[in-house]
């Protein structure tokens, strides 16, 4: 820790505090992320990657009522002592009102000027409370950039907001931590994954031929928008149902050999925003088609899943920081479909989990 410290004022530049003060810095630990199961995809990120920037607001004292606003000085003496969920309403980003933080090997440090813990020597301090009771609650998300956006109202807890760009090949996440206290040192954020993850592997299980995939995508109308909401009790991800957009992912753009028994997997994994709430249908969109084409024996067949019908079926729901993969499977001149979650669960993809394209 002493090494990450060194590290973060030596990154401050212009806006190192004076040597008395740095004990006073908000320190961040290297931020974990929580992971559902080992993942297969490189991109379904379990660590956040050294070079990577995140964002973080942070929350302490409220207000006295809610006709205040973020640069009013109501605030409560003895609110800082309160738990997020006795005070949330009357929050304003008053710790810190979005700093950019860099990971590097040996923790996280500020790229501008770093926050502090309250003392009994600020403003906001009254002489009724004692800040070594005070517990703090921070948000944040990577990467930082604009597809995230938080709202913040004039006084209450913050909603995030994040859109996705298809095709995505970024990973996002969020972070909530709540009543945490200086004494317990370094803030240790735990990140969480907005998006799922869609591979491709393609399996030969003829015994005397290759075939080569010559292209293969997926189109369709996916979600593109969603939210958390920090003043519900327990704060999900949620999906607008209505924010779709059409896009076309290519999974190969180059001819793929499958080797006889063998395996090869497609050039690119992305991601894609589920829909928990949805049907089995909609999960990730509507109007969902896998097309592409494969050439065997000097014949060239064209892939269409489904074969008849407009919308692809994966069957359940895909869960945010899981990779799954579209195992296409090669019998002959037939092809099976297979979706495999990354803690090798199996599914099956609707009606058409066996897919057959003679």
């Amino acid at each position: 820790m002493l090494l990450g410290c060194g590290l973060i004022f030596s990154a401050c530049n212009d806006n190192e505090p004076d040597n008395g003060d740095k004990q006073d810095i908000i320190l961040f630990s290297t931020p974990a992320v929580a992971v559902e199961s080992s993942s297969r995809a490189e991109l379904v990120q379990s660590a956040l990657p050294e070079g990577s920037v995140f964002s973080v607001y942070g929350y302490c004292i409220p207000l006295i009522d809610n006709q205040g606003a973020a640069s009013d000085d109501r605030f409560n003496p003895k609110g800082g002592e309160l738990e997020w969920n006795a005070k949330k309403d009357l929050l304003t980003p008053d710790v810190i009102n979005g700093a950019d933080l860099k990971v590097d090997r040996l923790g996280s440090y500020y790229t501008g000027t770093p926050a502090r813990w309250y003392t009994p020597n600020n403003p906001k301090v009254r002489k009724e409370a004692d800040p070594v009771d005070f517990k703090y609650s921070f948000i944040a998300f990577a990467p930082a950039g604009e597809n995230f956006t938080i709202n913040h109202p004039a006084v209450g807890a913050p909603t995030l907001a994040y859109k996705v760009n298809y095709p995505c090949n970024e990973d996002a996440m969020y972070s909530f931590l709540t009543d945490h206290k200086r004494e317990w040192g370094a803030v240790d954020l735990q990140f969480h994954h907005i998006l799922t993850a869609l591979s491709v592997q393609f399996n030969n299980y003829n015994r005397d031929e290759d075939i080569v995939v010559n292209n293969l995508q997926l189109e369709g109308s996916f979600y593109t928008q969603a939210s958390i909401d920090f003043s519900e009790p327990d704060p999900t991800v949620r999906v607008t149902d209505n924010a779709l957009a059409q896009a076309t992912m290519s999974f190969v753009n180059q001819p793929v050999t499958v080797a006889r028994e063998a395996s090869a997997k497609a050039q690119d994994t992305f991601f894609v925003l589920a829909n928990s709430h949805g049907t089995e249908s909609n999960y990730l969109g509507s109007s969902k088609v896998l097309t592409g084409s494969i050439t065997y024996r000097g014949q060239t067949i064209d892939i269409r899943i489904p074969k008849e019908g407009s919308n692809f079926n994966f069957g359940r729901v895909p869960l945010p920081g899981v990779n799954y993969t579209l195992n296409i499977n090669f019998i002959g001149n037939d092809i099976m479909l297979m979706l495999t979650a990354d803690d090798v669960e199996y599914w099956e993809s609707g009606s058409d989990s066996n897919t057959i394209i003679e």
